[in-house]
């Protein structure tokens, strides 16, 4: 089963339309998604909306979950190639669509638990800078 989807290089000089993301490719956190481009990363392209949002969460959970770093080669700085990352990336996509239910399932918690997370994030910036404002008025 071929999928509909597809992963280039990002070109800055192009304009992309349609539906797409972004993956990381170089450095630690390669295979990050990402919505906004940055000069190394892949784009890829989807048919739909939905397909868009479905792959965007496998990379995100192929992240996570560290699979892109059996992918890393360089010795210096560990980058990611497009055939490896394709294939991982259709291989997962094409599991999904072995068991849609428990699928969804799995998605609904991961963006749920990245909610959460972000909040956590957020909250703790907040802390620190309640901290230090504290710290401030104590020492005048």
């Amino acid at each position: 089963m071929k999928s509909n989807f597809n992963l280039a290089t990002y070109n800055p000089a192009k304009k992309y339309a349609g539906f797409h993301f972004f993956v990381l490719n170089k450095g630690l956190n390669s295979g990050k998604p990402l919505l906004e481009p940055c000069p190394n990363c892949f784009v890829l392209s989807c048919a739909s909306e939905e397909q868009k949002e479905n792959l965007y969460w496998i990379c995100f959970a192929l992240w996570q979950g560290k699979r892109f770093h059996q992918l890393f080669v360089g010795s210096c700085i560990e980058f990611i190639r497009y055939k490896e990352t394709f294939n991982l990336v259709q291989e997962s996509f094409l599991k999904t669509k072995n068991n849609p239910a428990v699928f969804q399932k799995a998605l609904d918690l991961l963006k749920f638990a990245n909610e959460k997370d972000l909040h956590f994030h957020d909250l703790a910036l907040t802390l620190k800078k309640i901290k230090i404002e504290v710290a401030r008025d104590l020492i005048r």
